[in-house]
């Protein structure tokens, strides 16, 4: 099931309140090791929904709970992570299914610094303990042919931000609730 959550290290505490000020509802698991959310799906405006609709939840409370926030979707064609930063601003990762690295070793020399240069970059904004590791999150194919799923890739990424797992293949906009009876509901006040 694609996935449309997003994930943060600071402890719910710090997180409802930065919430009740969003204009999104939607389930909180509460961690120990961080904050897992499913935010309530966009609902279209002029027939679509917008980039921004998309990522606005997410962003908001990082400004808001002064902490990143990690979206993560889930779709056909690969993984889409936005991390939103606590001043501001964002930074989008991909990894397609489809992926596979140039063969020429100069191209892929080229390839791998440029990726591990930006995942530093983000890794270092976002405050994590080890910046470099976030370019260890890839999915080059296996001699055998086998790859790192979706789902293991975001279960990576959460064991390396420091947030739960639980919300890996859940998406309010395709099921009624969150699977797990962990989760809280909160509602949005708006501003």
């Amino acid at each position: 099931m694609p996935t449309y959550a997003a994930i943060t290290s600071a402890p719910a505490d710090r997180v409802l309140p930065a919430l009740a000020r969003g204009k999104r509802g939607g389930y909180l698991y509460a961690g120990p090791e961080g904050t897992g959310l499913l935010f309530d799906p966009p609902k279209p405006r002029f027939g679509r929904i917008s980039r921004s609709r998309i990522m606005d939840p997410a962003w908001s409370l990082a400004v808001e709970s002064k902490t990143a926030v990690w979206l993560l979707e889930d779709a056909e064609w690969g993984l889409c992570v936005t991390v939103c930063f606590p001043g501001g601003g964002y930074e989008t990762l991909g990894w397609a299914r489809d992926w596979t690295p140039p063969a020429d070793p100069a191209e892929y020399a080229a390839h791998r610094a440029g990726w591990d240069a930006s995942c530093g970059k983000i890794g270092t904004k976002a405050g994590l303990a080890d910046p470099a590791a976030l370019s260890g999150l890839r999915n080059d194919p296996a001699p055998d042919g086998g790859r790192t799923s979706s789902e293991e890739l975001m279960g990576r990424l959460c064991e390396l931000v420091g947030a739960p797992a639980v919300v890996i293949g859940q998406s309010l906009g395709l099921q009624a609730g969150p699977a797990g009876r962990d989760f809280v509901r909160f509602e949005a006040k708006g501003r």
